[in-house]
């Protein structure tokens, strides 16, 4: 039974926003198959109807004028439109001559962040029913870096449990700007009387949330996390039982963190010794109640693993992990999967996987920043054919002149979006894509171990949703067999069997289907996920590939390297803005018109040694290049001396264009983009810059 369609209907839909990686519930009004207003769902259990700014602007996405609604053919210099069907018949014998060319592997398909559903892992089936390893993805740059870390930890990523907490540690996050459903989640925890800390370099919006506010200098937290863990030992606040019964190289950590005393600790972060000893005190004193939200801002360091793993090692010391008001370790649905059948197609392991080993065993992916060396320099191989579907790396990436040359070396780059973005504008064909509302996908999230359907309730000609575009490609290049589904709503039946659930039962259940109840501490029964069976505070299998087994912190480059004298400051990039999501709704205009542009953000001391006034004009110049910015003068607290911020996603004035993309994490590859080291020169006037 196919699911309905609302496109000529007067009525309201409940689905959910997809304006962040948070899925809202929503209701949509929809009269004579256009949709009028879109609310937040007030029956929502845990959102009750709140949305944020990006949220309000569902409609200005949609029914944007400057939408992509028709295909688009690059000849010479110019745009043509064309036909669907004739844009994918020219693109799949383009991708059939480089597999007879240079063999499966040298065609590659990327996903962005934008697509992210259970059922997005239709683009591996492709890639792998193709023969092609090379999956591409935004998780070389946004998250897996931690995931990966405190997994080698506990075993699995958590679920922070704000409803229990009775403290919440934020750490180097700004849910307020970034998910606004964690904000209002740690706001109610907040009013049922959990202490709020938070520890960033920035005192960001959220700051004014939380009960404590810590300024760390960036790349030290793996210091911080180790002075807490021995604060905690020395005084035997963790929890001595679980330890014994549930944990491995306790005495390893203990003896290590020794050398994290006060003094040593208060000189590495910036952070005072009685800081330090008030953050480990009121963790212990809350704990096992103790849950932890680690943004993105931790792992983009040259030592960013490690330190997430020390960070991960605090919880588990005091017992938090998997108990109330913890870190809640969910169960997977269990799922008909997209890959199983056709991984054996491919025995070759992605561009990245020998240098990155425990990034690929986390995601089965390759590293987009070692795919640009495969596309300008043919190592190790060439990669000469890319897809890409809702993804921006020339403003996302680090280095963006060196990702420009590499998307314009390939012999066929293919991009789908809603808008033609940086990237969209060195491919050679621009398809027009489905938004959110133009799919029926399932999802995760909103309540512990639950699944959803987001509603489909309009379409426009030619934008292909993500079933549609990869299975008519794959029948143009001869493994349509692998798409045996008539439409989306075919394939979300097949992947929720094993369930026991229909598409129907599911559509039904605004606030998604609960897939068994959640169940704390199951570790008595079970263990923990790692190869021990334990929480593992040392690591046998990062130490197989040569990595330490224990969580050692090693100072940052910008605080040992060689060009420690050359450059005067340490640029951090990537701070949230609540109105746009990394390079999503610039176009809105009224989101471009309360930012148009950014902006450097710097100390009123380093603004005066340079002679600087709010809104002047700078030079900012790092060892890849240079680019014009104007100055923000911000409070006194609000940044570190010697640091200064840009934030990313603006083609104006793209600060990954100044970003490094060869200093490294040694574990994950994770680019250090927050922590570049920059000078900065005041110039005149110039009227081709804002």
């Amino acid at each position: 039974m196919p699911m309905r369609n609302y496109s000529e209907a007067n009525c309201s839909v409940k689905t959910f926003c997809r304006m962040c990686s948070y899925r809202c519930p929503i209701v949509v009004l929809i009269e004579q198959g256009k949709i009028k207003k879109i609310t937040g769902d007030k029956d929502h259990p845990v959102t009750k109807g709140r949305l944020c700014v990006k949220g309000s602007a569902i409609l200005d996405l949609v029914y944007s004028p400057a939408r992509l609604l028709k295909p688009l053919k690059k000849v010479g210099e110019r745009w043509q439109e064309i036909d669907l069907e004739t844009a994918l018949q020219e693109i799949s014998q383009k991708i059939l001559s480089i597999k007879e060319k240079y063999g499966a592997k040298s065609v590659g398909v990327w996903k962005g962040e934008s697509i992210d559903s259970i059922q997005s892992d239709i683009c591996r089936r492709f890639a792998f029913a193709f023969g092609t390893p090379n999956i591409f993805s935004n998780d070389t740059l946004c998250a897996v870096s931690k995931h990966a870390a405190v997994k080698s930890v506990i075993g699995s990523y958590p679920t922070p449990d704000f409803q229990a907490a009775k403290c919440i540690v934020i750490w180097g996050s700004n849910p307020l700007a970034s998910h606004f459903p964690l904000y209002n989640e740690i706001k109610d925890a907040k009013q049922r009387g959990a202490k709020v800390l938070l520890i960033d370099p920035r005192k960001n919006s959220f700051a004014k949330f939380a009960d404590m506010y810590f300024p760390i200098k960036p790349a030290t937290d793996g210091a911080l996390a180790l002075g807490i863990i021995n604060i905690i030992i020395e005084n035997k606040w963790y929890d001595e039982a679980f330890v014994k019964e549930f944990t491995i190289g306790f005495e390893e950590l203990a003896q290590y963190a020794r050398k994290f005393n006060p003094r040593y600790v208060a000189e590495e972060t910036g952070i005072s010794q009685d800081d330090i000893y008030q953050i480990s005190k009121t963790i212990a004193e809350s704990a096992p109640h103790v849950t932890y939200r680690v943004g993105v801002g931790p792992e983009h360091h040259d030592n960013g693993f490690n330190n997430i793993r020390a960070i991960a090692c605090i919880g588990a010391l005091c017992g938090c992990t998997d108990r109330p008001g913890g870190d809640m370790l969910e169960e997977p649905p269990a799922l008909n999967s997209l890959v199983a059948d056709v991984q054996g197609n491919v025995e070759e392991k992605p561009i990245g996987a020998e240098e990155y080993p425990v990034f690929y065993n986390h995601r089965r992916e390759g590293h987009s920043i070692r795919a640009m060396d495969a596309m300008l320099e043919n190592e190790p191989y060439p990669l000469r054919g890319l897809i890409l579907t809702g993804a921006n790396p020339v403003l996302t990436n680090p280095n963006a002149n060196k990702v420009e040359r590499a998307l314009k070396s390939l012999d066929l780059f293919v991009v789908r979006d809603l808008f033609m973005t940086d990237t969209a504008r060195l491919a050679d064909y621009v398809l027009p894509a489905a938004s959110f509302l133009e799919r029926s996908e399932l999802i995760r999230g909103g309540r512990p171990q639950s699944i959803s359907l987001t509603k489909k309730v309009l379409e426009f000609d030619s934008c292909q949703n993500e079933y549609q575009f990869w299975s008519s490609l794959a029948k143009k290049v001869g493994i349509g067999q692998y798409f045996p589904w008539k439409d989306e709503d075919e394939l979300n039946s097949w992947i929720i069997k094993p369930l026991g659930l229909s598409l129907e039962e599911l559509a039904q259940k605004a606030e998604g289907h609960i897939y068994k109840a959640y169940n704390y501490e199951k570790f008595h029964k079970n263990g923990f996920e790692t190869p021990s069976g334990k929480v593992e505070f040392t690591s046998d299998y990062l130490g197989k590939y040569g990595y330490e087994k224990l969580p050692v912190y090693r100072p940052a480059h910008y605080l040992s390297g060689k060009n420690k004298g050359q450059y005067k400051f340490i640029l951090i990039t990537g701070a949230r803005q609540s109105k746009f999501n990394h390079s999503c709704y610039h176009h809105i205009p009224r989101f471009k018109k309360a930012v148009p542009w950014p902006l450097l953000e710097i100390h009123p001391e380093d603004a005066a040694s340079l002679q600087l006034a709010d809104g002047d004009l700078v030079k900012v110049t790092s060892a890849k290049g240079s680019l014009k910015i104007r100055v923000s003068i911000v409070g006194q607290d609000n940044i570190l001396r010697g640091f200064l911020q840009i934030t990313h996603g603006f083609d104006e004035v793209n600060v990954n264009r100044i970003t490094l993309d060869d200093i490294l994490d040694p574990v994950s590859g994770f680019p250090a983009v927050k922590s570049v080291p920059v000078n900065v020169t005041k110039i005149s006037e110039d009227t081709g810059c804002h």
